[in-house]
């Protein structure tokens, strides 16, 4: 086809949507506006002025909390921070949320001296009070509980715990950016650094809702049963004072597996669409299916993958199912007698998925008493070291178990560790990992009463009948 010059190249940068969502925000058109800005942010998503138009459109459609994200975003990369606190402010003077405008407003006060906002909002919201220090501190936890709540629901936790230290000395000290750094680090599995922390806020106030519902985690995930015990007795008599202290108990007792009583807290809260982050609807989730609601489980699931912008891991049937697996499957062949099928539990017990969970500490225990060779492959597999005849051996398995026909298939997976072995010990080139593998499944089902054809094989692992033929003869020379 002939090349036309004539045409002129249509340039679809930045540029080119701003002026097309300029357009549509003054026909009012949000939607389309802000469909437009928002690739304008994909694009340049340091254009500060793209922004704040965008988040005018958000609001027009009223998704406040979304527009609010946007300079939440900048608060914490620490772009643009006083401009922010201001277009906040503003944010939440349009949506009629005197409280949050007047906050963010004088966290915008602090940092620009703009003395003129300030009467201003003293003025609108009618406000009057003692301490010029107290009310400045006061601004400054409200923004930062939002900011790290921001981050730390989206699973960002370095992220989160960063913000945090990089606040001034005095506001990091105090006792509710304390609980939030110890969260962080609890969630972070820095147990040491949460312990400190947790014991000293507990030392200071024994009924801190916050510390006592983080620090019976932190028990419990360190195996501390004793203490544990003790300190959920405790919490089981704890009464909430606000739905902030409500929340926090009700997600920890679903993470003590306390499914029923923190139903009985979440749901409430989730009726009255408070706190709708990714914790309240795994937690919800979790609870839901261990109180046999697996349609109610399914939903909340489904909530959580639709705001999650991180990997939330698995879904709670998705981990029983695995685990159940792991009892009746994989557990007897990690504890079989012979090298070669506690090698195929090992490469099973790492396809499952949500393993972590099942892990335990007696389970870890197996895997440590194994011999150098097994645990030299599980080295292999958490470090991804590079260990040829291993790495031989373990892509071989992946082949068959890519195979749905054959993924079941546990004597078939011994007899390849044997016959990879004995490939491995003739010293010669393991690089064609898919000619051994084909030809060792079609060997083997030449001694069952299954019957295979040659061309089945060849469709399953997707090689030339010339290197099949080639391979078997070899494997029957040695």
């Amino acid at each position: 086809m002939a090349r036309n010059d004539n045409i002129i190249p249509m340039n679809f940068d930045s540029q080119f949507y701003k002026k097309l969502a300029n357009q549509k925000f003054h026909q009012q058109e949000y939607k389309k506006a802000a469909d437009y800005y928002s690739k304008v942010l994909e694009m340049s998503p340091q254009d500060f002025e793209t922004k704040v138009i965008y988040s005018e459109c958000l609001v027009h459609l009223g998704l406040g909390n979304k527009a609010e994200h946007l300079f939440y975003e900048s608060i914490a990369q620490g772009e643009a921070t006083e401009e922010s606190y201001f277009q906040l402010s503003q944010l939440n003077i349009t949506m009629n949320e005197a409280n949050k405008a007047f906050l963010f407003g004088m966290n915008y006060v602090a940092l620009s001296e703009d003395e003129s906002y300030q009467e201003e909002l003293e003025e609108m919201f009618e406000v009057s009070y003692h301490s010029a220090e107290k009310i400045e501190i006061e601004c400054q936890l409200f923004a930062i509980q939002l900011i790290f709540q921001y981050l730390f629901s989206q699973g960002r936790l370095p992220e989160a715990r960063d913000f945090i230290l990089s606040q001034k000395t005095d506001i990091q000290d105090h006792r509710v950016v304390r609980n939030l750094l110890a969260m962080c680090y609890l969630y972070l599995n820095e147990y040491e650094t949460a312990k400190e922390m947790f014991e000293r806020l507990l030392s200071e106030d024994n009924t801190d809702v916050h510390a006592l519902c983080h620090y019976t985690l932190l028990l419990y995930n360190t195996n501390n049963n004793e203490k544990y015990e003790r300190y959920l007795k405790i919490l089981s008599k704890v009464a909430p004072m606000n739905d902030d202290e409500s929340f926090k108990l009700g997600i920890v007792l679903c993470y003590l597996k306390q499914y029923e009583a923190s139903q009985k807290i979440l749901q409430p809260l989730y009726r009255k669409g408070k706190f709708l982050s990714i914790q309240m609807y795994n937690a919800l989730s979790y609870n839901h299916y261990y109180l046999g609601n697996l349609e109610d489980s399914k939903y909340f699931w489904g909530k959580l993958q639709e705001i999650s912008k991180v990997d939330v891991g698995h879904a709670p049937w998705v981990i029983d199912e695995s685990k159940a697996y792991f009892d009746q499957q994989v557990l007897p062949l990690l504890l079989n007698d012979n090298s070669h099928h506690r090698l195929y539990g090992i490469f099973l017990l790492n396809q499952l998925k949500g393993r972590e969970v099942l892990l335990t500490q007696e389970i870890w225990g197996v895997l440590e008493s194994m011999n150098d060779y097994e645990k030299l492959y599980l080295t292999y597999l958490i470090q991804d070291l590079k260990l040829n005849k291993l790495e031989f051996i373990h892509k071989g398995m992946l082949m068959l178990y890519g195979v749905e026909s054959l993924k079941n298939n546990e004597e078939l997976f011994i007899v390849w560790i044997d016959q990879a072995e004995a490939i491995i010990a003739e010293k010669i080139e393991l690089t064609h990992v898919r000619d051994y593998v084909a030809a060792c499944v079609y060997m083997y089902y030449r001694n069952t009463d299954i019957k295979i054809t040659k061309q089945q094989v060849l469709e399953w692992f997707d090689i030339s009948a010339y290197r099949l033929n080639k391979t078997i003869d070899y494997l029957v020379s040695i």
